[in-house]
């Protein structure tokens, strides 16, 4: 947990990160960890990635 809140401070995309989070209503470290690999679970976790993706961080939304 240390190491993921370390490294989201150090992000150069932390605003899109923080901008996702608060269109999905959710915490910016948990788009962060879907943009870092940790499987969606449910539509706003899929419509997260796909924001994601819009924005250029991730290259595609099926992990």
């Amino acid at each position: 947990m240390v190491s993921a809140l370390k490294c989201y401070f150090f992000s150069s995309n932390k605003e899109i990160y923080r901008l996702v989070a608060r269109e999905y209503n959710t915490s910016a470290v948990h788009v962060y960890r879907l943009a870092h690999g940790k499987k969606g679970k449910g539509n706003r976790d899929y419509y997260i990635l796909k924001r994601l993706k819009e924005h250029g961080v991730i290259d595609n939304t099926l992990r």
